[in-house]
This record gives structure tokens, C-alpha cells and sequence, in this order.
């Protein structure tokens, strides 16, 4: 039986270092030379996917946390904030001296400083990796200012400000989806803002409406909070090892860590690896 694997991509296909496992890549291989669909679930925009792992055979993509979808190339799904949104979001965001990287159709749009910040961090608690490579893929689509429109929002609020995302949270009430950063940061906390009622589950629904697969037969695997709907949506889930204790706690099952064959032990768990 064919099936449709969602994953996530930072800590579940991909380290700190933005490396992938040799074990992953060749799990991913045999997968895709079986007939299975792959599809990307992630917080990255479109801009944000590194060329290569198109390379490897993934036939579509949910990024923006499900803002934004498309199978072969096709989009199915592109919804965005407003402009209005937009200002009155980044308004709030410059009263509290934040970080702010806003995903727009036409752009990577940047407070200053973010990316060298934001690039600081690690994956889920996990130490500061190099990230010299999502440097160099985002750099020339970085602008700076607000955009018009955007599909979702990663920020970071100084923690000497004394405020976290539940304050986020309970200053936007349910108008907007935040959720905690999958990537932390040395300078405080780090948050993803979507549309009210946006997640990557939404764009997992669209893409198995496409191929007119039940979601009950869909399989998803990822490692943190803004990956929890998506594991709670698919009819099989699994979470990393390094994932969040949310994420494992709603995932049909756990494998190992990234660093430990996760991924290559989920497939072959799972018998995506033999024909």
C-alpha cells in the first residue's frame, strides 16, 4: 500500500547543523523509489526550503505552518494576513524592542538583526548548530520594513521584557495561532504567529483532499509544538526522540532521536522501506 508521509523539517529531516543524517537521506530514497508520497510540513516558507531536498523526491510542501501548500508545483492553498494585521502585529512588536521575521509572498521581511539572532539557537533545547547554511538560502530574499501581506510570523521577545507567549497569547486572543518556536533563542522567547485556526494540520487536509486520501490513512512525523495538530490530525503520527514532551505525548508512537536514526527508524517501523 502507497502511502503519504507528512515531515517536518527542523529537528525531524534536519539538525541544528541544517544537516541531514546519511540514514534519513537513504530511508527518504527508498520511500520515494517505492511509490510513496513525501511531502514537507514546516514553519519555512517556500523561500526558506533548501534546493536539495526538492532534489530528493518530496512531491509537495506545507510551509507557513500551513498557510500555504502545493503538490508538483501546483499551489492549493495561500492564505495571508493583512496589511492591517500586518502593522498592528509589528506596531506591538516594536513597544517590546522584539525580533520579528514576517513570511511574504514576495520576500523575507527582517527586523534588523533577526537572522544573526534567530540563527544563534538551537533545535528544540538542542545546542547552537551551524546555521551558515539557512544564512545563505534566506539572505537574498531578507528585506527589510513590513510587507503588505504575510502568511506567518517568528518572533522573539527579549526576556528582560517579562513577557512570554502566554502574554502574546492573551494580548491577541484567539485572532491569531501562537505557538512556541521550534528554533530557541540566547536573547528570549521565540514564538510563530499564524491566522486564527491556521496550522500545519489545515494544510495536511488540503493536500490528502488533492489526492483524495483519507487523513485517517495520512502518516506525520515531526518534533514540536507547531508540528502537535499535525500529529493529532494524521491517522498514524510519530515524534523524534529530541521532540517536545507535547509532541510525544499526542504521536502514535516515538522513535529515536534525529542524531540516532530517527527518521530511518520510524520508516522501517512503519514499512515504507520494502516493496
Amino acid at each position: 500500500m502507497k502511502r503519504i508521509i507528512f515531515l517536518d523539517i527542523d529537528g525531524t529531516l534536519i539538525t541544528s547543523n541544517q544537516v541531514m543524517p546519511d540514514s534519513a537521506r537513504l530511508a527518504i530514497t527508498r520511500a520515494v523509489e517505492l511509490g510513496h508520497i513525501l511531502v514537507l510540513c514546516t514553519g519555512r516558507s517556500r523561500l526558506e526550503i533548501y534546493p536539495w531536498l526538492w532534489e530528493l523526491g518530496f512531491t509537495g510542501l506545507v510551509g507557513a505552518n500551513g498557510a500555504y501548500a502545493e503538490v508538483g508545483g501546483e499551489v492549493i492553498r495561500n492564505t495571508s494576513l493583512s496589511q492591517e494585521e500586518v502593522e498592528e502585529i509589528t506596531s506591538w512588536l516594536r513597544e517590546l524592542d522584539a525580533y520579528w521575521f514576517w513570511q511574504a509572498p514576495d520576500g523575507l521581511y527582517q527586523s534588523p538583526g533577526f537572522v544573526e539572532t534567530f540563527t544563534k539557537g538551537g533545535v528544540n533545547g538542542s545546542e547552537a548548530g551551524d546555521w551558515s547554511a539557512f544564512a545563505s538560502q534566506v539572505l537574498p530574499f531578507v528585506r527589510t520594513g513590513v510587507p503588505e501581506r504575510a502568511a506567518k510570523l517568528t518572533f522573539i521577545i527579549p526576556s528582560d521584557k517579562g513577557i512570554g507567549l502566554a502574554e502574546a497569547r492573551a494580548h491577541f486572543g484567539e485572532r491569531y495561532t501562537i505557538v512556541d518556536g521550534s528554533v530557541s533563542s540566547e536573547v528570549g522567547y521565540t514564538g510563530e504567529l499564524s491566522d486564527g485556526g491556521v496550522d500545519k494540520s489545515v494544510g495536511l487536509r488540503a493536500v490528502c483532499e488533492h489526492f483524495g486520501v483519507p487523513v485517517s490513512e495520512a502518516i506525520a512525523i515531526g518534533d514540536s509544538a507547531n508540528d502537535v495538530e499535525m500529529l493529532r490530525a494524521a491517522g498514524i503520527s510519530v515524534a523524534m526522540g529530541n521532540g517536545t514532551e507535547e509532541a510525544k505525548a499526542t504521536a502514535t508512537f516515538v522513535t529515536t532521536s534525529i542524531d540516532d536514526d530517527g527518521l530511518a527508524q520510524a520508516f522501517e517501523k512503519l514499512g515504507l522501506l520494502h516493496g
